[in-house]
């Protein structure tokens, strides 16, 4: 990261040369050259990031210890393409939390994101974040020490790993495009056009994002690491019901989520390696949606 900066700042430091020697003999020229570029140093360099205020509820009327969740509007076959939508709304089911899906206008969390609630009036961005405070707000019952330390590590491999690979294959069809576009309720005839704009901006955008959280690999090599999230999460669920025992917890609801949203909205490759190598972790995923959705996803 700090080799990149270095080249970058290389690469204006250069240019800022060549623009100075072509407005040499223009002091007026020269001048704003220089201010723009100060400025937008500035901005990159030496000015701190900073985040939004909470915004204020959207629900006015809201009701008292209701959670109101903004997500995505639901698919067909699953709840939401987003696993973080679907992770927060399985965290309110297993532990009876009551809520109510917000998606009729799309709404957007500070974070420019989604998933967010609002809780008694209090705007809660980031599916990690929610969980904590609706853990607090609602007393809910805690696993022991070492199994909760278990917990928050298994949502960060599904979370901040096995996230970042799974989307890779998500976005490498044009099932997930035709879902997408769905979802959007577009007409028609805007389809053909928009459809390659949206595969384009979307999946480099998806891609690089990716690349940078956990790196670029090729496909034999993602499948390596792919294999070995897998085999973690089999290895660990082994002969229980769900990975803490009988019940659906948080790290269940984080990692049903991240897989759910891709081999239920529609087939890829990964239902293929789920039925021929992990069927372990097949199985927990329906003994969660039978639990967690049984009445409301269809497949």
């Amino acid at each position: 990261m700090l080799s990149f900066f270095l080249f970058k700042l290389y690469r204006a430091l250069k240019f800022l040369k060549f623009l100075a020697k072509m407005s040499c003999n223009c002091p007026v020229t020269t001048t704003l050259i220089v201010g723009v570029i100060g400025y937008f140093i500035y901005k990159k360099v030496f000015k701190l990031p900073t985040i939004r205020p909470k915004p204020e509820a959207y629900k006015k009327d809201y009701k008292k210890d209701v959670v109101y969740l903004y997500q995505f509007k639901r698919t067909r076959k699953c709840p939401n393409l987003s696993p973080f939508c679907m992770k927060v709304e399985v965290f309110c089911r297993a532990y009876k939390i009551p809520y109510e899906i917000c998606d009729e206008k799309r709404r957007w969390s500070r974070n420019g994101a989604l998933p967010f609630i609002e809780l008694n009036g209090e705007h809660i961005a980031d599916s990690d974040l929610i969980e904590m405070r609706l853990r607090k707000h609602f007393d809910l019952p805690s696993l022991s020490p070492a199994q909760e330390a278990q917990s928050v590590a298994i949502t960060r491999l599904a979370d901040n790993h096995l996230f970042n690979l799974l989307i890779r294959y998500k976005i490498q069809g044009d099932e997930f495009y035709n879902v997408l576009v769905r979802i959007l309720k577009l007409p028609n005839f805007l389809i053909p056009v928009v459809m390659p704009l949206i595969r384009g901006v979307f999946g480099r955008k998806v891609y690089k994002k990716s690349t940078m959280a956990i790196g670029n690999f090729d496909p034999d090599d993602m499948k390596d690491v792919l294999y070995r999230d897998l085999q973690t999460i089999q290895d660990y669920v082994g002969d229980q019901k769900f990975l803490f025992g009988d019940k659906v917890t948080a790290a269940d609801a984080a990692v049903f989520g991240q897989i759910a949203s891709v081999i239920y909205p529609f087939r890829c490759c990964i239902n293929d390696v789920l039925e021929k190598d992990f069927p372990k972790v097949l199985e927990y995923c329906e003994r969660i949606r039978a639990e967690i959705y049984p009445n409301d996803f269809t497949i």
